[in-house]
Order: structure tokens, then C-alpha cells, then sequence
């Protein structure tokens, strides 16, 4: 098991109290100070009296407490129900044993710690409420002494705390600490003897704490009388280590208690209660949010319908007041609003119970010290260890069986995170440190946004900004007419598409509209909203509510929280203003693809490009020199914050000389410009600030004017410079025999992106820009390259687009980076499943495939040709993953472990990504990559590479796929401002139809033939039937078509859809033809009715020449017909349907042709074939119903299935037995065995089968069977 305590405590649950206990918690109150209801401050330092009640601590006091915990991790549960119960502000622990790559937080405190560099022991750590913001200001340098020290900022004043731990074998130098001059308290374990504090004598210790207290005016706070804070068993006496001093303001307002035992540490919890402080009431604040899972939508669309009695002014910005305040006004009164709920820690009254018991044992071991108490009380602390444990694992056994994570994704991969330790890192008010200066609440947040006004200013030399005015004011009198997409109105089927696009939990900007309002508007409120978008649109002034952002600052990785430049910001931004965004982008899309206007180099924000396209061009490239005895040298540009520093000036120029005019430049120059930003740090909103330059960070337009700003960094290149671009990582590389060439080549290339860059105000980071020399030789090359006159940095490693690459390709510190990835995320698996416990095989595959394989498949297309001794790690790795989903042995053959988890061999999975990413380069004539596909491999070398590879599968796999690609470019969207188009009714759903597998046929038919006669009733419509099929769902292709007219007259038609077809494309086939069928004789109203969903989706946003040209044909035929296209359930008894399912196959035994195959149809094949063939090597029943039990079940059965179990006959193989045979001695001790005819188990078996049990049934049976059989091996108490 595991170790899991620190992990996933906040997921556990009490599960109710010990049976015949008192069912108290761990602490009554706040004035409370024991985990176990113990004793509480009197009001006098050092004298305690049993708690009698509930008593509130006073609202203008913080509490402070100092404990030893001598190792805090496995203490964490006793921990946090101590501070949740006894209201802790501040907690300083000293002996913490922590290690600095091991993660340690409290919910709802902020963190400051240091470990122990070297040994086993030591460390302290300080938790600060979230409410308090904090920030450390001073730690231990070296020496023995361990401390830290943190400023609180409270209301109305500072203070600072110092948390110390000296260990009694070591020098005490307390002069190291930096003591402020200001309000000041220091805890800790000092090891000192001295009278003040209740010893009989003065040490040496001693001598130098009060040395040190009176040279820096400090005051002890322990008395002589207080009560002792540790007891030592090996003594057998009771002393105080700890201590508490303070300056004298502090000392005068403390009042020091010494609490009960806290989880078996030899040192008691001690509370110092400062009064007449708080904490600053804003950071106490809790904003509701919109709880959309209960939201009545169909409230909230009637009221947000009443926008249609909205009357629109001149005014853009008064219109969006308007429209917001009644969005808002609509789901207020619709959705319900609350807050979450507060983090309980598991904590159950059995532990609560025993951890009192703990507590009454040390109070009588100190009392009578004695053999007998002392083991008493040792005896119950090794109970309460064992019970916590034990219950601990238990809750999360229960929780990880029964959370519901199969069906709830989102749960799934929140719980993944938490135990990926990715949102552990839990942090308390931001405190920012300037010039010496501590900032908090508010002024960090104005702090914060001047840091980002400024990464937003560039300076544009005079003469350059005169230049590139003028040239903009030239090509603004130049302007021609604009073509219709950019001067043709907003469509209400542009904004479906928009609307549809919206993703759901994503947080709204400051109007406070979601996007989950926006997608339940109905038809009146769609139409007011379009009517608003238009108003924009075509006055081309971009409303300004939706030009401020609200900034939220992310602390970078590994950077130092209190600098103010360790932040980098994320833009919300109002979600209306980005579905307006989204429409547009969509059409300047268009109009750069159509006419090719960005450089093939740019992979970036593009369809059907991807940084492995990169990856492949450039390693291919490596590897085409190596053929040619050439070396390759390459240069990684690295541009410094260049989102941010586009220079917006020369990005209108640029949209100009791209052929942006009319209402589109308008709008954009409108876009741009004026914008302005709040930072939100800790519910604190600072001033506004002009963000002056930059495209709008969060913007979804933003991406595309960004590539159009950059466009032209590769122009002025020679022809010996390959280059390759992903939005801004830029790689130039050349190769040549002669390493100077070279580098002169390179050199020049590096001067023209510098004057580039000094051109267009970008700047080149010089430090981050590193060069490489790629080179089969093992000399090294030095390189001395430079870039703005300052040196490039040269890797023999560099990073690339996410991929570590080396200098020969080997492709070996990649693979060893993704293997240390992937196992560490392997730990996430172990912590959801063991053995006998856990969740379910399903829902760890999902894990599995979701977050550990991409980790291992990154870029697999480019680095496929690895050597076999390198992948091998990665497949250990996934072999690993596949046993614990099946919770089978190490010994058990992978085979067995792929066809039972349905997961092909990372190998098998790599030929596929690369024949598909070869498929698809073929269909890109445009992209640089494309020539190597086209070129006869290289084979001077016994090296494969990516064109090797791809072109020896194309033989031996992908044989049957044409070699007359259908080619993907221009890559055009939808032409969705055709106002044909909106004339086309689609429909994907029917009222009251939810799923084939929850609703019966009848039900089905039924309810979709009430649909029909109500919204397209037969005497009125025309009923066109269309239906697609193929054999395996990759070849001979057949359509059907059937056309029911109102007076009763029918048409047929059964159709081929091409020698190689997926069901999709035969769909698609059916109702183009169908539409071209009916074309010829337009009836006034005509329904299509398909039974494939996606097809009715795709025909709204297509994306492939036979979705393109379908809807092409269903925009014609709507100019004289009223046209809809209607998804239906398939194979419900719908006689149209069925009837258009048997043309359909019979269309597939006509007579075929070969047509094209686009790039998505060439993928489908692909990845149909590889499955085929995967299925045909690995056969496995369809219906197996182990997936259904619970995890222990599924355990059994598959080490039965495998024979690789635990039972004598298997161990015996490995030498873990002395005989394979059963203890009947009747033969081999195995599943066979065991299940048929053991006469040991006869009884059992009986029980189990009266009728008798084939092993077939057994094993492979239905789900009773399968429980029956693992219910006969739990009977039988036979490990296995």
C-alpha cells in the first residue's frame, strides 16, 4: 500500500463513530487547545483548567502555536483537525523531518519551510492561515542552527515570527538571526537549561538565550511555574525546551498555554494567543459562484427572451450595458449561486476517541512515572499509528470504489491532478517585496499592474514610427473594395457555429456573462445578440466593457513569490466580446488560407498543422544531410515576450499589405487599441492600467494577428537557410561539408532576423537563444555565433517545440525524459488501485491513456526510428501501467496483458502516428516537410529515418491506399456568411430522445414519429431517406437513397460509394446525391433524414471537399425550396430507414470506383486497419464482462484466465515452491485444477455450481458466473 495519508486526506470522509464512544471531535472550540478536547487558557501563563464548554476565542486576537512534532508527515491528519478545531492562526513546527523533494500542505494555509539539507531529522516549517498574508524574510544561511522567519501582515500592523530549532548536540548560535526592527516573536525548540523557564540549573545554553535576549531587549514569555512542554521516556522526567520570546509589545499582549499531546509527539502543542490583533477583514471575504449543474435553463431562457423588448440606441456601449444587465438579471433568476463547501480533514470519532485515550496516558505516565505507564502509554500510541493508517487506507479504498469516476470525467481528472500533487501547492495572500518595501492586497495589485503596463510599452525609435505612418496612410487611401467577407454582415449561422465552440467551466470576464449563459440563450435573445454583434461589426468600434481585462497573475515555475516580476498574467476577457472575436477570426482565417497569404513555414493556430510537422521537417532534414556526409547547424530563436510586444502600429500595417480592408481593418484597429487591464490578486481589484502594445492576451483573435505580425520573419533569408516557425519559436538551420560555410551561412541569418527584429520593435533573447551542431563526428564543434552582438549560448541538447533532441539523433535523452515523466505519473495509478482494492480496471486505463501513455507518444512520428534499446524503456513503462490495471503479476505475457486492457504496444502505436503524419504531408503540397515525402530515401548509412520509415510501411501496410491523395489545401472554413446558408435547417436531436441504450425501440420510433408529423408532417414535406454502409468500415462503400413525396410517390436509389469508404463517407455520398436528386425537381418543402449525427454537424462547419460540396448543393436547392436536415435514430423500426439501410448494401456490391481520399478519410482507414489487425493478433471476447466487477474480482479472475497466479503450480516455475502439486496430491496445483475437480474444495464447489460448471463458464461466463468464481476462490482462503 502505498503511502497516501499526505495525498488524499482531502478526499476522505468520516465514516461515523466508534461504536459505544463519546463521539467527541478532536478539539470543542476555539478556546479549546487539544485535539482531543483538552485544556484551555484561564486567562494566566502557565495554569490550565478543564474546558467546560464552548468558548469563543476573542475576534481581536490571533492565535500562534509551537510544537516539536519530531517528524510531521505522518502526523498530517491529528494536525489538521488540531488547527480546524481550535481556530489555529499561525503555526510554527519544529523537527519537521521533511525532504525537499517530497510536497507537504495543509488546506487553507499557506506554506514556508526548510528542510534539513543532510541527514534524517531536523527541518522547520511554519503554516500561516490563508486570511493572513505572509512572506518569509529571513532563513538559515549554514551552520546548526535551523530557523526561518515570516512578517504577517494584520490589521493595522506588522508582525514578525521566528521559528526556530536547535538541536541539543550542536552550537548554539542565535546572533545568526536577523532580527527586525520591528514587533517580533520567536518560538522554538532551543535546547537550553536555564531557571527562568523551569530548570533546576543554567547551562551553557542557557547562558547564551539570555545573553542574547538581553543584547537584543527581548522578554521570555514562559514562566518558571508554566506547566513543562516535553517529557522524556527514557528519564522518566518532564522539562521546557520550547520557548516563546518576544519583543516587549509582543510579550505584554501574549498569553502562553500548554495544550494536551498532539499525535504522540514527545512535545505538547503550545498556543500563544496575542491579543488585540487581527486579521484584515477583506482577505475573510468568500465570493459566490453560479452553480450551472442546477441552473433551470428553461427559466432562464424564458426571461433572457426578454431582450426582443429591447429597443438598441447609436450608442454600441450603452446597447451592452443593456444586453449584459438582462443576461445577468435573467440568471439570477434561474441559477442558484452559493459557495463551496469548507475542507473538513478525515478525522473520524474512532481516532478522536483514541487519540484522547493517548492523551490521557501521557498525562499519567508524566503524573506516575513508571515501567508500567510508560508502556501503557506506548502501547496506545502504536494503536492510535496503526488505527489512523489503517483507517486512512480503508476511506480511500471505499473512495476510489465507489466515487462514480467512470461516469464523472471531470472528477476523474481533478482527483488525477491532486494526486499529480499539481494544485497542492495551496498559497494565502500574495505579499510582494519592492525596494526593500512589503506590499499587500490592493498595492501588490497595483504593484502587479504597472509591472505588466510596462512589459506593454516598447520603444519605437522616431524616424521607424514616422516611416511605417506613412506607409499606413499610403495603403489606407489605396484601400479597394474589400471582398464580402470582410464588408458582409454577421450571420445567425455564424454565431451557432461560435456559440457551439464555447467551452463550458471557463471563467467569464468582468461583465460577469458565462459562457453557459450565452449557450442557453434562446432564438429572440441569439437574434438581440446578433443584432449587437452587427452594430460592431459594421460601426467597427469594439464596445469597451469588452476591452478590459482582468488580469490574474500566475507565479511562474520555480521563481520567488515576493518579486513582483515572477508573475505572468492571465487575461480574462469578456465572453461576449470573444464569441464576437470568434466569428471574425473565422473569416480573416479564411481570407489568409484562401489566398495563401502566411508563410508555409508557420505551423502555428493553422487546420491540419502541428508542431510534429516541424519536428519531422527539421529531423528529417538532419537526416538527409547525414546521408550526405553533411554536418547541420541550427539556431532556436527565442523571442522575448513576444505576444505582449507586438507593435501595434506595424500589425495594422501589416493586415493592410495582406489585403485586410474595409469593416474588417476598421474593427480590428478598434479592437486594438484603447485597452485596458485590472489585476485581481486575492479578491483585491487594482487600478486601470493601459495596456499600450501587444496583442490582447486571452483574446481568440489574438493568435492569428500574431502569426500575420510575424509573417514575414523569414523573407529575407537565403535560399540555404531552412527555417521552420511555430507561432514564435523560430529554428533556422544548414547544412553543408564544411562546418565554416556553415557557420558564415548561419551568421548572416542571424543578422537578418536581428535587423527584423530591430525593424519591427521585437526583442531577441540572447541568453535563451541557443545554437546546436548536428554531427555524426564526435569532435566537438565550437560554434561562436551572435546575435545582437552578444553570444549564443551552444547546446548539445537543445529543447525544440517540447521535444529534447541531441547532436546524432539518437533520440536517447528524449526517451529517457519521457520515461522519468511517465513513471512518475505512473505513481497516480498505484495510489487509485491495489490488489484487492480500488477502482476499476476501466476507469485506470482511462487514467492510463489520458495521462500517462501522451507523456511516452509526444512527437512518437519524429523519433519513431529510435533504437529498440531505447524505446524498450517506454515499454516497460507501459507494461507496468497494463498490470496494474489488471492487477496482475510481473510474470504474466504482455500479450495477455494487451488483449485484456485493449491496449496495443506503444511499437504498433508508433507505425500508425507515422503512416498517418505521412499521409497527411502528402496531402500538403505547400508545407516544406512535403518535398521529403516526395523524395527517394538516402541509404549511403544503415540509419532509418522518419521518410524511411514511413515510405517501407506505405509498402507493407497501407498498400491499399491511393496514391492520388486528395489534397487539403487552400485550408478554407466554411463559408458560413453565405446568407444561403442560414436558410438550411439543421437538426441533431429529437425532444425526449436521449440514448439507443437507455430508451427501447419503440420508444425511439415513437417519439421520432411524433417529431415528424408535428414539424415536418408528410402531407406538406417531402421525406428523403438517406443511409451509408461498408464492408469493415473501410471498403466498398454503398448509398442509399429514398425520396417519399406528399401525393404518395416514391423514389429509389442504391449508389456506390468508392472502393475504399468508411461508413462516414458513404453517409456523406447518400446525401450529396440525395440533395442532387432532389435538385432536379425541387419540391417546395424537403426533410433529409440520416441516422449519423456527425454528418448533420459537419454540414454546418465543413472541412473536407464532399462536406463542402454537399453543402454547396443544400445552399442552392434552399433558394427555391425550404430545406432541413434531420438526424434520426438508427434501426429503431422506422420503415424509411430501414428501407434506405438495404439500398445502401446493396449499393456496396456495385460496382466501385477509386476515388481521392481526403486527409480525415485517410486517417480513418489508417487507424481502422491498424485496429483490424491489432484485433485479429489479439482475440478476446466481445461481451466479456470482467470490466463489470469490482476491482478484487477482476484481480482473480484475470490471474485465473492467465494461469499466472499464486498457486503452487505457477510458483513452482519460479522456484517459489518445492512442488507444483495441490495438497490433495491428486495432481498440479492449478486454476484448472482448483475450479474442476480439487477434492479439498468439493463442498465448495457445490455450493458455488449444484448444477455443475464448464471452466469455460467459469472464466468467460456472465457476470453472475464471473462472481461466482471469484466468490468459490474467496471461499476457499487460496491466495492467488
Amino acid at each position: 500500500m502505498p503511502q497516501i495519508q499526505t495525498d488524499i486526506s482531502i478526499w476522505c470522509r468520516s465514516r461515523g463513530p466508534l461504536p459505544g464512544g463519546n463521539g467527541a471531535g478532536p478539539s470543542a472550540s476555539r478556546g479549546s487547545t487539544s485535539a482531543t478536547g483538552g485544556s484551555v487558557d484561564s486567562g494566566t501563563r502557565g495554569r490550565q483548567s478543564r474546558a467546560t464548554g464552548r468558548t469563543q476565542h476573542p475576534a481581536t486576537a490571533i492565535r500562534v502555536v509551537q510544537w516539536n512534532a519530531e517528524g510531521v508527515q505522518r502526523k498530517k491528519p491529528e494536525l489538521q483537525a488540531f488547527l480546524r478545531d481550535n481556530n489555529i492562526d499561525i503555526i510554527c513546527i519544529q523537527e519537521t523531518h521533511l525532504k525537499e523533494d517530497r510536497r507537504f500542505f495543509v488546506r487553507g494555509y499557506d506554506t514556508f519551510r526548510r528542510d534539513r539539507p543532510t541527514g534524517h531529522k531536523g527541518g522547520v516549517l511554519t503554516l500561516v492561515r490563508h486570511n493572513i498574508p505572509a512572506a518569509m524574510t529571513a532563513q538559515t544561511a549554514d551552520g546548526d542552527l535551523e530557523y526561518i522567519t515570516i512578517k504577517t501582515f494584520l490589521q493595522g500592523e506588522e508582525l514578525s515570527i521566528t521559528n526556530v530549532y536547535s538541536p541539543p548536540t550542536t552550537k548554539l548560535d542565535l546572533h545568526t538571526i536577523q532580527l527586525p526592527n520591528e514587533k517580533h516573536l520567536i518560538v522554538g525548540d532551543f535546547n537550553g537549561h536555564c531557571p527562568a523557564w523551569g530548570y533546576d540549573s543554567t547551562d551553557a545554553r542557557g547562558e547564551d538565550i539570555q545573553d542574547w535576549m538581553t543584547d537584543n531587549q527581548l522578554i521570555l514569555i514562559n514562566q518558571p511555574d508554566d506547566k513543562p512542554s516535553y517529557y522524556s521516556r527514557a528519564w522518566k522526567k518532564s522539562s521546557t525546551p520550547d520557548l516563546a520570546i518576544a519583543t516587549e509589545e509582543v510579550e505584554k499582549r501574549t498569553t502562553r498555554t500548554v495544550n494536551d499531546q498532539l499525535g504522540g509527539s514527545d512535545h505538547l502543542p503550545i498556543t500563544l494567543s496575542i491579543a488585540d490583533m487581527q486579521t484584515i477583514l477583506e482577505y475573510h471575504r468568500k465570493k459566490a459562484s453560479w452553480n450551472f449543474k442546477k441552473a433551470k435553463w428553461t427559466k432562464y431562457q424564458l426571461h433572457a427572451e426578454s431582450l426582443r423588448n429591447i429597443t438598441f440606441t447609436e450608442d454600441i456601449n450603452h446597447n451592452v450595458k443593456e444586453l449584459t444587465q438582462t443576461i445577468l438579471a435573467a440568471a439570477r433568476k434561474s441559477i442558484p449561486r452559493g459557495f463551496r463547501k469548507d475542507y473538513k480533514p478525515y478525522w473520524s470519532q474512532r481516532l478522536a476517541c483514541l487519540h484522547q485515550r493517548l492523551s490521557e496516558a501521557r498525562e499519567s505516565m508524566e503524573q506516575s512515572p513508571s515501567a508500567e505507564t510508560t508502556t501503557m502509554h506506548n502501547q496506545l500510541k502504536e494503536d492510535f499509528n496503526k488505527t489512523k493508517t489503517q483507517e486512512l487506507q480503508q476511506s480511500w479504498q471505499e473512495i476510489t470504489s465507489t466515487i462514480g469516476l467512470d461516469t464523472d470525467t471531470g472528477k476523474l481528472w481533478r482527483l488525477t491532478k491532486i494526486l499529480n500533487e499539481d494544485s497542492m501547492a495551496t498559497r494565502g495572500p500574495t505579499v510582494l517585496e519592492d525596494s526593500g518595501t512589503f506590499h499587500t492586497g490592493k498595492r501588490a495589485a497595483n504593484l502587479l499592474a504597472d509591472v505588466f503596463e510596462t512589459e506593454s510599452t516598447i520603444k519605437v525609435p522616431p524616424q521607424r514610427k514616422k516611416e511605417v505612418a506613412e506607409q499606413l496612410e499610403t495603403r489606407l487611401r489605396q484601400q479597394r473594395n474589400a471582398a464580402p467577407p470582410m464588408t458582409s454582415d454577421l450571420t445567425m449561422a455564424e454565431l451557432v457555429d461560435a456559440i457551439k465552440r464555447l467551452k463550458c467551466k471557463k471563467a467569464p470576464g468582468k461583465d460577469g456573462v458565462c459562457n453557459e449563459m450565452i449557450k442557453h440563450l434562446g432564438p429572440a435573445a441569439r437574434t438581440k445578440l446578433l443584432e449587437l454583434l452587427n452594430q460592431s461589426w459594421r460601426s467597427g468600434v469594439f464596445p469597451s466593457a469588452w476591452k478590459e481585462a482582468i488580469i490574474i497573475p500566475i507565479l511562474k515555475k520555480d521563481k520567488n513569490r515576493k518579486q513582483k516580476t515572477s508573475y505572468r498574467p492571465i487575461s480574462l476577457l469578456s465572453c461576449l466580446g470573444k464569441t464576437l472575436e470568434r466569428m471574425i477570426n473565422k473569416r480573416l482565417m479564411w481570407h489568409l488560407e484562401t489566398n495563401n497569404l502566411i508563410t508555409n513555414e508557420q505551423s502555428a493556430f493553422r487546420k491540419n498543422r502541428s508542431t510534429e510537422d516541424q519536428l519531422i521537417y527539421l529531423t528529417q532534414s538532419i537526416e538527409n544531410a547525414f546521408q550526405e556526409k553533411k554536418k547541420v547547424i541550427a539556431t532556436f530563436i527565442d523571442l522575448s515576450k513576444a505576444f505582449d510586444k507586438v507593435w501595434k502600429e506595424g500589425l495594422l500595417l501589416k493586415l493592410l499589405t495582406a489585403g485586410i480592408a474595409g469593416r474588417m481593418f476598421n474593427w480590428i484597429k478598434s479592437f486594438l487599441c484603447h485597452r485596458t487591464a485590472r489585476v485581481k490578486l486575492d479578491s483585491n481589484l487594482s487600478y486601470a492600467v493601459k495596456i499600450r502594445e501587444g496583442v490582447p492576451q486571452g483574446g481568440v483573435i489574438s493568435p492569428t494577428l500574431f502569426v500575420v505580425f510575424i509573417n514575414d520573419i523569414t523573407n529575407s533569408l537565403s535560399r540555404h537557410i531552412s527555417k521552420a516557425l511555430h507561432a514564435d519559436d523560430l529554428a533556422m538551420w544548414s547544412a553543408a561539408e564544411s562546418t565554416a560555410t556553415t557557420k558564415v551561412r548561419m551568421q548572416e541569418a542571424l543578422n537578418i532576423t536581428s535587423k527584423w527584429a530591430t525593424d519591427w520593435c521585437v526583442t531577441v533573447n540572447s541568453l535563451k537563444t541557443v545554437a546546436t551542431c548536428f554531427s555524426l563526428s564526435n569532435s566537438k564543434e565550437t560554434l561562436q555565433l551572435t546575435i545582437n552582438n552578444q553570444a549564443i549560448p551552444q547546446e548539445d541538447t537543445p529543447t525544440y517545440l517540447g521535444i529534447k533532441l541531441d547532436k546524432k539523433l539518437t533520440w536517447n535523452p528524449h526517451i529517457k525524459e519521457a520515461e522519468k515523466r511517465a513513471t512518475r505519473r505512473l505513481s497516480i495509478m498505484k495510489k487509485l488501485a491495489g490488489t484487492k482494492w480500488g477502482a476499476s480496471s476501466n476507469i485506470l486505463r482511462q487514467v492510463y491513456m489520458g495521462h500517462v501513455r501522451p507523456v511516452m507518444e509526444y512527437g512518437a512520428a519524429a523519433w519513431a526510428t529510435a533504437a529498440k534499446s531505447n524505446t524498450s524503456r517506454l515499454n516497460k513503462v507501459q507494461n507496468a501501467s497494463m498490470r496494474i490495471i489488471t492487477g496482475g503479476l510481473k510474470t504474466t505475457p504482455i500479450h495477455a496483458l494487451e488483449a485484456t486492457t485493449r491496449l496495443p504496444s506503444l511499437d504498433h502505436r508508433r507505425e500508425e502516428k507515422v503512416i498517418v503524419q505521412y499521409e497527411k504531408l502528402q496531402r500538403l503540397p505547400s508545407h516544406p516537410a512535403h518535398q521529403h515525402t516526395q523524395q527517394l530515401t538516402k541509404n549511403r548509412l544503415k540509419r532509418s529515418s522518419f521518410n524511411h520509415l514511413a515510405k517501407q510501411l506505405e509498402r507493407t501496410q497501407t498498400s491499399f491506399l491511393p496514391r492520388t491523395p486528395e489534397e487539403q489545401e487552400p485550408l478554407q472554413d466554411a463559408e458560413e456568411w453565405n446568407s444561403q446558408l442560414s436558410k438550411v435547417l439543421f437538426v441533431t436531436d429529437i425532444p425526449g430522445v436521449t440514448s439507443k441504450r437507455e430508451q427501447q425501440d419503440a420508444v425511439l420510433k415513437n417519439l421520432t414519429l411524433e417529431m415528424m408529423h408535428q414539424d415536418y408532417n408528410a402531407s406538406v414535406w417531402t421525406h428523403i431517406y438517406t443511409d451509408g454502409s461498408s464492408d469493415g468500415a473501410i471498403k466498398n462503400g454503398g448509398s442509399g437513397i429514398l425520396v417519399r413525396y406528399p401525393d404518395g410517390h416514391t423514389l429509389s436509389r442504391s449508389l456506390p460509394a468508392g472502393e475504399l469508404s468508411s461508413n462516414y463517407r458513404a453517409e456523406l455520398t447518400a446525401l450529396r446525391e440525395a440533395v442532387s436528386l432532389v435538385s432536379e425537381h425541387p419540391p417546395s418543402h424537403a426533410v433529409f433524414l440520416t441516422d449519423c449525427r456527425s454528418a448533420v454537424q459537419s454540414l454546418q462547419s465543413p472541412k473536407e471537399q464532399l462536406e463542402r460540396d454537399t453543402q454547396r448543393l443544400l445552399c442552392t436547392l434552399s433558394q427555391s425550396t425550404n430545406v432541413a436536415v434531420q438526424w434520426i435514430p438508427a434501426h429503431c423500426g422506422l420503415s424509411g430507414n430501414e428501407e434506405a439501410d438495404r439500398l445502401a448494401k446493396t449499393g456496396s456490391h456495385l460496382e466501385q470506383t477509386r476515388p481521392t481520399v481526403s486527409y480525415s478519410e485517410a486517417k480513418t482507414l489508417v487507424k481502422r486497419h491498424y485496429q483490424t489487425t491489432w484485433n485479429a493478433q489479439h482475440s478476446l471476447p466481445s461481451d466479456d464482462q470482467m470490466p463489470n466487477l469490482q476491482r478484487h474480482q477482476q484481480t482473480i479472475l484475470f490471474r485465473l484466465r492467465t494461469g499466472h497466479c499464486r498457486l503452487r503450480a505457477h510458483m513452482h516455475r519460479l522456484g517459489l515452491s518445492h512442488t507444483p502439486n495441490c495438497l490433495c496430491e491428486t495432481g498440479p496445483q492449478t486454476p484448472e485444477h482448483i475450479l474442476q475437480t480439487c477434492p479439498l474444495h468439493q463442498e465448495a464447489r457445490t455450493d458455488h455450481w449444484p448444477q455443475g460448471a464448464t471452466l469455460q463458464e467459469q472464466l468467460w461466463g456472465t457476470k453472475d458466473s464471473l462472481i461466482l468464481t471469484t466468490s468459490f476462490i474467496q471461499a476457499t482462503k487460496l491466495e492467488v
